[in-house]
């Protein structure tokens, strides 16, 4: 999946696809919190409605169970991007399609949710299957990885991979009291 698909959505389309992940990870996440808090939950959580948000979508969500182990796995990643795309989804900052590091949040959490949902997503005007269709998790990739390094790649963030030990070192290296005499003020104040 590239995400240059909704790239080439225009500014308005990119908005309602935004609005729409945006209100079904909130609301997968809510459900998934309640799962986790009350011990007597029952049943399997379902994928949540579509609703006026989903006019966006080419096709239409199946109703269904979502793969609770995949939630399981990628809810802190879903949450960081809901947190992304919450500036842009209540419309406190413009929606800008050439914005690189936007659309592949919103490529990331749509990659998550076509992994927990296992089936496609798609806005109205990409070239991919339509909204519903099965998705073959086995053979789509690891979405997982893939938010991970759009999550890290924002401003001032710094992505690493593996194990990395080492020493890092800022700011004044001097232990408070331990100044040189160049650096203490004459008795008389002169210098």
């Amino acid at each position: 999946m590239d995400p240059l698909s909704v790239a080439a959505l225009g500014a308005a389309a990119l908005t309602q696809g935004i609005g729409f992940l945006y209100g079904q990870v909130g609301e997968l996440l809510r459900r998934h919190r309640d799962r986790r808090q009350s011990a007597a939950a029952a049943g399997p959580i379902e994928i949540p409605p579509a609703e006026e948000a989903g006019q966006v979508l080419a096709g239409q969500l199946t109703a269904g169970p979502v793969d609770e182990q995949a939630l399981d796995q990628h809810a802190n990643q879903l949450a960081k991007l809901w947190g992304l795309l919450a500036p842009y989804a209540s419309g406190l900052t413009p929606v800008d399609p050439a914005d690189r590091q936007l659309v592949e949040q919103v490529e990331a959490s749509r990659r998550l949710l076509e992994q927990i949902y296992r089936q496609h997503i798609t806005f109205t005007g990409e070239q991919r299957p339509a909204t519903g269709v099965p998705l073959d998790v086995q053979h789509y990739g690891d979405a997982g990885q893939y938010a991970t390094q759009v999550i890290a790649s924002g401003e001032r963030a710094v992505a690493v991979g593996g194990d990395i030990t080492g020493t890092v070192t800022t700011g004044d290296q001097t232990t408070p009291g331990e100044r040189h005499a160049a650096d203490r003020p004459s008795p008389s104040g002169l210098g």
